[in-house]
């Protein structure tokens, strides 16, 4: 592997780091979030306060792996979306298989199947639609973060209190609370150019108005944002294809009728717009791709919430219901999957006999040309895929007041979701690369899928003596899963035949356990130690030709358990924190082929080996001179299988062995920064800013003898941001991915075929401009 580079620089000035700077007073409450008596501000770099535990505390006084990034870091960053601040949170992983598609991991917990990170806006967390591989966790959404007030980051499984989608952990954004108190706002403009590309620009604006003194108050927010393209279509003869646009808002109204009560409904809605594929072909070279059918991407979300707040005097209790809706569309190139089907005539037999009217089990010469004539009259092949997810989801829980030994959080969560895609496998126009006119047909179908889940959690602490406190965590589910789909024609490239609605049931129930020991040694030093179970519930596929016994898969489960050190020096100047894991995750969900087998052209989800996580992280953050902030992190993860895939029927390709590395996972991870401020006169500071991540080797398929097995990653990436900030206003002038690497984070790959590549976003430059009042 080659060696971090610049990164040694930095990490050997400050051992390596949190990512999130001091707060000097804690905010309200987030909408839904309890005070409890933690300590009321962070007092020293790299700390800032949180309510990641359901009350209120600081990161370097919660006894678990946790990362913040407060308002001011997200805007020092340029974050503008999750993605922005992956590499600041250590074991944190974003994967983009396509535009619009992207997979969120935490420690190497990744798999296809329901999310493995629970990813909350607010009290909601969300889900993405599950699309025909049953796969919502491929789906990722991606919000904008304007106006956030900080994103939590839990690291290990978080499922006592936050459910079945945080096995691997929890990702929290939360959002800025209305003030009844004062009128405030925020405008931002910003331009950039990216290199080989286009041009992007933003404009955001956020409001706060009382409308009742001390009472009510609403708080709205607006933006557009243009993402730049950089991939061509040399084809179809379209330049910066994926070029992206974001635009929506959000209203939040807040009341308090009196001290012990707070309303608060939000109402939420984005939309995203991506013209094509970010991936490119590796024979024609950066950016450059030949598909032959054009690939948009859109999508919205409307999202709506209502959270009470109402302090008991012993305890508080908060009641939240959400429900949101997750629209779709998409188009997928797919003559690379089809092209090894067509040219073996898999299907020759099917389309002799319902199309041309010969009864045969297999095909002569004549035949077999003949189909393939017929397949060939179709191309290029697409696929329009419609898609949505609608959910409603209710949580009452109640958590302690006071200052007593004794602490605790109960609660009641109930589930309700349901999803659709309908799949439109089309004959493709080679001028346009949309749909031919009038639209041929090749054989479409549906999938159903609908999600009932009850859960009673609560976990319970108690301080056995001033430096001791044990807690324990419990989570009873009970869901039921229903996937259903009908087949509604034929489909001669993929051996579909037609089928009425059909349906398969899942269910399970099961209890999820924590157990944490909290050590606080001295002022400046805390010790624990957690035992964690996780889990993500079972489900059933819905695709042609699949045997009886992979319809229904089962949940998977895991155990982490960390050993972790919090400690501060030097009179607070710096914060130097380490966690030690391992991950024993069991009967994982895994995305299985049929393609190399014949049983047809798809992915299904069914269960097979164990899978062993261990790692390290450590984080330190130091502010050695007075307008000086250092920072970095390091994480090392070793992720492999613990027994081999196998399946007996050899209906599925399924090709790992025991001590292969997981896929997508990099063994090592790594950010640092530099963020200096000083003084230019009575009214304005300097910004001079330098962020530096590392992505380490990662492999794309498990053994290294697979036809397709890549190595990729091993890149650095440098962002630098300059300008000046005072009385609100901030001007900079910054450079995201300075040095122009070329990091591939994604390959696909298919027999006959070059390689397509997802790489990191070209050099891009720009200037921003923000004003607050």
């Amino acid at each position: 592997m080659r060696p971090i580079g610049p990164a040694a620089l930095l990490l050997a000035t400050v051992a390596v780091p949190t990512p999130s700077l001091a707060q000097a007073a804690p905010p309200p409450p987030a909408a839904g979030e309890a005070a409890a008596d933690a300590p009321a501000a962070a007092e020293e770099p790299g700390d800032v306060v949180v309510t990641a535990l359901r009350r209120q505390s600081t990161v370097q006084t919660t006894p678990v792996a946790i990362s913040a990034l407060g308002e001011d870091q997200l805007s020092r960053l340029g974050a503008t979306t999750i993605a922005d601040v992956i590499r600041q949170v250590p074991g944190l992983q974003l994967t983009e298989s396509d535009s619009g598609r992207t997979r969120v991991s935490i420690r190497g917990v990744q798999a296809s199947g329901e999310s493995t990170v629970g990813l909350y806006y607010g009290e909601t967390p969300l889900t993405g639609p599950s699309g025909t591989n049953s796969d919502p966790a491929g789906n990722t959404p991606n919000l904008n973060l304007f106006d956030v007030e900080r994103v939590e980051v839990l690291r290990g499984p978080q499922g006592t209190l936050y459910g079945s989608g945080s096995m691997g952990g929890t990702l929290r954004v939360l959002f800025n609370q209305p003030n009844p108190t004062a009128y405030a706002g925020t405008v931002e403009l910003q331009a950039s150019s990216t290199r080989d590309g286009g041009i992007g620009y933003v404009a955001k604006g956020a409001l706060n108005v009382p409308l009742v003194a001390d009472r009510l108050a609403l708080r709205v927010v607006g933006y557009r944002e243009r993402q730049p393209g950089f991939v061509d279509y040399t084809l179809l003869d379209r330049r910066d294809t994926n070029r992206a646009t974001l635009e929506g808002g959000r209203a939040i109204l807040a009341y308090t009728p009196s001290d012990a009560v707070t309303l608060t409904a939000t109402a939420l809605l984005q939309t995203q717009d991506i013209a094509g594929t970010s991936q490119y072909s590796s024979a024609l070279g950066p950016y450059r791709a030949d598909f032959q059918i054009f690939q948009p991407w859109h999508d919205k979300l409307q999202l709506y919430n209502g959270v009470g707040r109402f302090d008991l005097g012993f305890a508080t209790l908060i009641a939240s219901a959400s429900w949101y809706r997750w629209d779709v569309e998409s188009t997928n190139d797919n003559n690379a999957a089809f092209a090894s089907v067509v040219s073996g005539a898999r299907w020759c037999p099917l389309y002799t006999r319902v199309a041309l009217g010969v009864p045969v089990t297999s095909c002569t010469a004549a035949q077999r040309s003949a189909y393939q004539a017929y397949a060939r009259s179709k191309a290029p092949f697409g696929a329009y895929q419609p898609r949505y997810v609608r959910n409603f989801l209710q949580e009452a829980r109640l958590g302690s007041n006071g200052t007593g030994p004794l602490t605790y959080t109960v609660g009641l969560f109930h589930e309700d979701r349901f999803d659709r895609v309908d799949t439109l496998p089309f004959a493709g126009d080679p001028i346009t690369g949309g749909q031919r006119d009038p639209v041929d047909d090749l054989g479409g179908r549906n999938i159903l899928t609908s999600v009932e889940q009850t859960a009673f959690f609560g976990e319970l602490g108690y301080r056995l003596f001033a430096p001791l406190t044990l807690t324990v965590g419990l989570r009873h589910f009970d869901y039921t899963k229903t996937v259903g789909g009908a087949y509604l024609g034929y489909n001669f490239t993929n051996g579909q035949e037609p089928r009425a609605y059909e349906e398969t049931t899942a269910n399970a129930k099961g209890w999820v356990k924590k157990f944490n020991a909290e050590l606080r040694l001295t002022r400046d030093l805390l010790v624990y130690g957690n035992a964690a179970q996780g889990f993500r519930p079972g489900g059933a596929n819905n695709i042609p030709n699949l045997p009886a016994q992979y319809l229904v898969y089962r949940p998977d489960s895991l155990w982490n358990y960390e050993l972790g050190a919090k400690t501060s020096w030097f009179g607070r100047r710096l914060t130097l924190n380490l966690a030690v894991y391992r991950t024993d995750w069991d009967e994982v969900q895994t995305s299985v082929s049929t393609l190399q087998q014949g049983g047809g052209n798809f992915n299904f989800i069914y269960n097979l080996a164990g899978v062993r996580v261990e790692g390290v992280e450590l984080e330190a953050s130091a502010r050695p001179l007075r307008h000086l902030t250092l920072s970095g992190s390091v994480n090392y993860n070793d992720a492999r299988l613990t027994s081999d895939q196998v399946d007996s029927t050899g209906f599925i390709t399924a090709p790992g062995r025991s001590g292969d590395v997981l896929t997508y996972v990099p063994r090592a991870t790594a950010a640092a920064g530099i963020d200096y401020a000083p003084p230019i006169d009575d009214r304005f500071n300097g910004l001079f800013r330098l962020d530096y991540t590392y992505t380490g080797r990662m492999t794309t398929e498990l053994r290294e003898s697979n036809a397709f097995y890549r190595r990729i990653g091993d890149y650095s990436i440098v962002n630098a941001r300059v300008g000046i900030e005072g009385q609100g206003f901030g001007a900079y002038v910054f450079a995201s991915n300075l040095f122009d690497e070329n990091g591939l984070n994604r390959v696909a790959s298919a027999t006959g075929t070059p390689d397509y590549y997802v790489s990191t976003r070209p050099r891009t430059i720009g200037v921003n401009v923000r004003q607050s009042f």
